[in-house]
């Protein structure tokens, strides 16, 4: 039977690899997107970061087809 240590140990090394291989395939604007994704909305991203709306959400938009993010409300929140 799997123990919820277990449990917890296979989550983070997965959110471990997950986030090593998105900060392999993204620019650094759109890793800082994706980094404040959750936490902050998207008129806060775009003042953080210096950039448009568009480029907050068509990210977001790429993201959520290859199943990384996921719709909430008017935002978008990580799957891992």
């Amino acid at each position: 039977m799997t123990s919820e240590h277990d449990i917890k140990k296979v989550r983070e090394m997965l959110e471990f690899l997950v986030k090593q291989k998105i900060s392999e395939r993204l620019n650094i604007t759109e890793r800082n997107i994706y980094d404040l994704t959750g936490k902050k909305g998207q008129t806060e991203i775009v003042k953080i970061i210096n950039t448009v709306p568009s480029t907050v959400s068509n990210l977001w938009k790429k993201l959520e087809s290859k199943g990384i993010l996921v719709k909430d409300g008017k935002g978008y929140r990580k799957v891992i």
